[in-house]
């Protein structure tokens, strides 16, 4: 807690940083599953599916943080990398 001049204390919010280490390992593992051919997971369903459902998890616990954006653009960009490599 901070406490200010006038003596109160305000609550700094904290960053998900570990809604960022979480994106980095799904599209890792999304990549990898893509390039071996594992597990069914290099269906396009399955990739759009893991990305929606890991994006409404990471918006709703960043709750407005930029870790819950960036977390979110990771996982799209390695979803969209798929497509391209």
């Amino acid at each position: 807690m901070i406490v200010t001049d006038s003596g109160k204390q305000s609550k700094k919010r904290s960053q998900p940083y570990w809604l960022v280490y979480l994106a980095l390992l799904i599209g890792g593992a999304l990549m990898i599953a893509y390039a071996y051919q594992i597990m069914h997971l290099d269906r396009w369903t399955a990739r759009i599916g893991i990305a929606l459902i890991y994006s409404a998890v990471a918006l709703l616990v960043g709750n407005g943080r930029w870790a819950g954006f960036i977390a979110t653009a990771i996982v799209w960009l390695a979803v969209v990398a798929t497509y391209f490599l």
